[in-house]
């Protein structure tokens, strides 16, 4: 049951200036890294301390990260700074109201709105495990969430399209070889970008006749993925040409260090970054055609969608997928000429 008294502890907070929030509609949801200085700074009062243990509580660098990144735009919309996170004390449910249909206005997809609310709800609980805060502010009795979508945003490709990608990249460039390798990692896997950021020479091995792909997904949870033929190859050709099969601490795919360069002097040793990976995508797109729309993560939605199309069971597409819940998976399901499919062909009476 959820109490209806706010504060279990006195705090010498001021007024809450969103009591009648002001707030520009233009105030870009892209924060100044306003949230970082939680976890860099020294906390000074029992709230910040909580407020920064529940960021480090996480296994995962990359739910810190979006935690972090929600955390800064919440405080932003509500006027604070992190060294005003104690005010959050002080945070009403209209005022996490104010922020999902902000974020709603500003275009933000269901699935994203919900990704934030939870984590907003998941601080304000920790927060009341401390005793700080005494309803939740984000609670779903106060603030509705919404729905999941049925059919995801993310564009899918056909297979069609998926193959004059996969074949875009140069053959004979050291850039292209990666390029090859990288697009068919995602194609053939699934595979989240930080998932694939995160890959080490040491995550590809040979098991009997297979060759697989340990990814380190959410959660710290970790997976084992059987590579096609056509990515362990690409593969291997890139480990071959970059000069890296023996580096096993070092990341798979990395960024050129010059525009001609080769083997370990010309790809730089750190991983290749997200927003690299997108650059040379949305690069391939433009010059194939494509929808404009398709990014990064169609790559994950067209792999699964073409899996189910040829028979794969969807627990099987969960565990290779790395999802918790199923039902997560088949929102990445799209329904490729779904009034054909229909079940309205196959009745008779």
């Amino acid at each position: 049951m959820v109490h209806k008294t706010h504060f279990m502890r006195t705090m010498n907070t001021p007024t809450n200036p969103l009591t009648s929030y002001a707030h520009s509609p233009d105030q870009s949801l892209t924060v100044v890294n306003h949230s970082a200085s939680i976890l860099t700074a020294t906390p000074t009062t029992p709230i910040q301390e909580a407020a920064r243990a529940w960021l480090l509580k996480s296994t995962s660098a990359d739910t810190r990260s979006n935690y972090e990144r929600d955390l800064g735009q919440f405080l932003s919309f509500c006027g604070f700074t992190p060294k005003d996170v104690e005010r959050l004390a002080t945070i009403r449910p209209h005022q996490v109201a104010a922020w999902r249909d902000h974020l709603a206005e500003r275009g933000l997809t269901n699935s994203s709105i919900r990704r934030k609310l939870t984590a907003l709800r998941s601080l304000f609980s920790y927060l009341q495990t401390y005793g700080y805060v005494g309803a939740n502010p984000a609670h779903s009795d106060f603030v509705a969430v919404p729905s999941p979508p049925r059919d995801g945003k993310t564009v899918g490709l056909s297979p069609q399209d998926c193959r004059r990608l996969l074949d875009a990249p140069s053959e004979t460039t050291p850039a292209g070889m990666r390029d090859r390798a990288l697009l068919a990692v995602l194609a053939y896997t699934g595979c989240r970008i930080g998932e694939l950021t995160r890959l080490k020479v040491s995550s590809y091995k040979t098991t009997g006749v297979h060759k697989v792909l340990e990814i380190h997904g959410k959660g710290g949870k970790e997976r084992r993925v059987p590579l096609h033929l056509e990515a362990a190859e690409r593969l291997e050709a890139w480990l071959d040409i970059a000069g890296i099969r023996e580096d096993s601490s070092g990341v798979i795919f990395r960024p050129l260090r010059t525009a001609r360069g080769h083997g370990v002097n010309g790809f730089v040793g750190k991983g290749i970054t997200r927003r690299a990976i997108q650059k040379l995508m949305a690069g391939y797109v433009r010059r194939l055609g494509l929808d404009p729309n398709v990014t990064v993560h169609s790559l994950r939605v067209t792999a699964l969608t073409t899996a189910r199309e040829q028979g794969s069971d969807i627990i099987d597409l969960q565990d290779f997928a790395g999802h918790a819940d199923p039902r997560t998976t088949l929102t990445y399901v799209r329904s490729r000429d779904r009034l054909s499919k229909s079940p309205a062909y196959v009745l008779r009476y």
